[in-house]
């Protein structure tokens, strides 16, 4: 297989991963996967549109949707008015997709907790029936929220 096969199976292997991650459309999670791999120091939007085969309004889109989630910044370079695009930079990624999982834990915790004050009022048999599993669960939660705040703070050392 030659370079350029395996970097084309990567970013497919690459977009299928963030479709289903980050919840991206098909063509923002392939121009995701291409910043990815580039050798270059960013695309243009002339490059991405190239290498996608989409239309300008698709690529755009896709392009607005990564700027707006924080996943890709754009710079631009003395005498060139077009606009590079790049990954943004990972630890603040990392750091930005950690905080999101704090907060998902943080409703999980929440909607569980409601869920246990339903049955500990009407279901009492239930609500005993279930409270060990459910103290365990909720634990795991903890720990991982701890888990990601120590990472978040490690990472913002590495800055």
């Amino acid at each position: 297989m030659s370079k350029e096969e395996h970097k084309q199976r990567l970013i497919e292997e690459l977009g299928v991963h963030f479709e289903a991650e980050y919840n991206l459309p098909p063509l923002a999670a392939r121009i995701f996967g291409n910043l990815v791999v580039t050798e270059e120091v960013g695309l243009t939007f002339d490059d991405c549109q190239e290498k996608r085969g989409a239309s300008k309004s698709s690529i755009s889109t896709s392009l607005n949707l990564l700027l707006q989630l924080g996943m890709i910044t754009y710079f631009t370079k003395s005498g060139d008015r077009r606009r590079y695009f790049k990954i943004a930079d990972k630890s603040t990624f990392f750091i930005k997709k950690l905080e999101q999982a704090i907060k998902k834990a943080a409703n999980e915790a929440k909607t569980i907790q409601k869920v246990a004050d339903y049955d500990k009022e009407y279901l009492p048999e239930k609500y005993s029936s279930n409270k060990p599993k459910m103290d365990t669960y909720l634990e795991c939660l903890k720990q991982n929220e701890r888990t990601y705040q120590k990472t978040i703070e490690d990472l913002k050392k590495l800055l």
